[in-house]
């Protein structure tokens, strides 16, 4: 009984963070004209496993794959709620991230 009073609960917003997860795969596919390999719902539920641990104060990876980009990952930062993306094409990655830090 003294666990559960004493247990620490992190308070995200984990609706926000989705959100702004399913928002930036629209964006991505908008701006770089591909289908990704995976859909949106499974893309967003790849961070349920960090939401739910108490890993969350750094930054995690998410992989974005589609067969032009395969190298297409998305930096999370749940406390900040913000996202950025990271992949070699330069030009590409500056023109994502001119829009994935606007949310």
């Amino acid at each position: 009984m003294i666990e559960e009073e004493h247990k620490i609960v992190l308070d995200l917003d984990r609706n926000r963070i989705k959100s702004i997860l399913t928002e930036t795969y629209s964006i991505c596919k908008d701006t770089l004209g591909v289908e990704f390999n995976i859909t949106v719902e499974e893309f967003v539920n790849k961070i349920n496993v960090f939401l739910d641990s108490n890993r969350v104060t750094i930054p995690v990876q998410l992989s974005l794959p589609s067969y032009a980009y395969p190298d297409l990952k998305i930096e999370v930062n749940p406390r900040k709620k913000s996202v950025i993306a990271r992949m070699l094409n330069r030009k590409k990655r500056i023109l994502l991230n001119r829009y994935l830090t606007k949310l």
